[in-house]
């Protein structure tokens, strides 16, 4: 039957949703890449601001897109996916403008809003790609969706280690909301309008509806494997970019480690998703996580060479990255259909608590011992591996 599917509707891939999805994302990640890459830098080096306070603004912004996450999951029921994406779009207008100010109390409010607008942006965009691909392409789709995102930050950081030389953090700021004008507007024109779900979690509190995903193993441990390896990444994200900038004393470089990772995640991605669909999820899953491992204990003894950073920081990319394409295909196999809104919204919001946790942790952490962010991370991303484990079996005892 899934083949049959699969044959009728393209598996989805072709599909006006999927495309326009992917051409959206991949304008966003485009523009929104020089925040991405140059945040913590321009925070240290225009700001004159310790890591900690890069810590505390990203905590910030990630803490409330876990907050909205969970609101944007039932937005998605009632007003349709659609409408939900674009006022996540509408937050990324306002990322150049952090470029701009240099008001603690301004980059506050900013990055409030900011925050406040990337769980509905994150919740419907993968709650559009589990609608809109059949599970039997799901893999492929899920690295086309993501691959969207890193091939976008992967030239948006090229382009700009090229241009910032040259240019002002304010001037990339200026373009980066301005194209973003754009974007949205191109986002209301492509992407197909959706009827609001009718299930009857769209008449009940937040709290009743996600009762009961919360007491459930298979959940539990899904939240795990976000929880484990995303703080890790939170706090790689951000130590990776200060240490390439004190080790080579350029503000490009890190821009162009984001570049170089992000195309060798590019890759990644492509494979898990072709190897999950032909596979299925554990071996790429759990030889993924491993390699996020075998990444940390590198980046933990190698933190003080550009090379050892270089290597070990893509490796990390990737195989994070490669983590992040399985996540559609386990929350469709998790959830019933009329419970993946609501899963991907408790996914984001563990997602983003990790990444605050790492972003806080991270911060003070660099400058105690550089090293002990990635000993860390070893760690918890072998508690990860542990978590998809169990995970995989669960889903393979019953059936799924």
């Amino acid at each position: 039957m899934d083949n049959e599917n699969t044959e009728g509707r393209a598996g989805g891939l072709l599909s006006r949703a999927f495309l326009a999805l992917c051409f959206v994302y991949f304008l966003n990640s485009f523009l929104i890449a020089p925040f991405s890459a140059l945040f913590p830098v321009y925070i240290e080096s225009d700001l004159a601001r310790p890591p900690w306070f890069t810590g505390y603004l990203r905590a910030l912004m990630l803490l409330l897109g876990g907050v909205f996450s969970l609101v944007a999951g039932q937005l998605c029921d009632r007003f349709g996916r659609k409408a939900t994406l674009t006022i996540g779009l509408v937050g990324s207008a306002l990322t150049g403008l952090v470029f701009r100010t240099g008001d603690p109390y301004g980059l506050t409010a900013l990055l409030f809003f900011m925050g406040a607008a990337n769980g509905p942006w994150s919740t419907a965009g993968q709650s559009i790609l589990i609608a809109a691909i059949t599970p039997a392409r799901l893999g492929l789709g899920g690295a086309l969706y993501f691959l969207s995102n890193t091939l976008g930050n992967s030239l948006g950081s090229l382009c700009t280690g090229l241009v910032k030389a040259d240019y002002s953090f304010a001037a990339i700021g200026t373009v980066m909301s301005v194209g973003m004008l754009a974007v949205i507007a191109l986002a209301l024109v492509l992407l197909p309008s959706d009827a609001p779900g009718q299930t009857q979690s769209t008449r009940l509190s937040t709290w009743t509806a996600y009762r009961p995903l919360i007491k459930r193993r298979d959940v539990h441990l899904l939240l795990s494997l976000r929880l484990t390896i995303t703080t890790f990444w939170g706090m790689a994200t951000l130590a990776l970019p200060l240490l390439i900038y004190r080790v080579s004393a350029s503000e490009s470089l890190p821009a162009y480690f984001a570049a170089v990772s992000l195309t060798v995640a590019a890759g990644c991605q492509l494979g898990v998703g072709y190897l999950n669909d032909r596979l299925g999820r554990t071996g790429p899953l759990l030889v993924s996580a491993a390699g996020i491992f075998l990444s940390a204990l590198g980046l933990a003894l190698f933190h003080d060479s550009l090379w050892g950073l270089f290597a070990c920081g893509t490796a990390l990319t990737g195989t994070a990255w490669a983590v992040s394409t399985v996540i559609p295909r386990l929350i469709n196999d998790v959830a019933a259909p009329d419970e993946k809104n609501r899963l991907v919204g408790l996914g984001h919001l563990a997602w983003s608590g990790s990444m605050v946790t790492g972003s806080l942790v991270g911060g003070y952490l660099i400058d105690f011992d550089a090293a002990w962010p990635f000993y860390i991370g070893a760690a918890l991303s072998a508690l990860g591996f542990a978590g998809a484990l169990s995970l995989c079996r669960l889903l393979d005892k019953a059936g799924k």
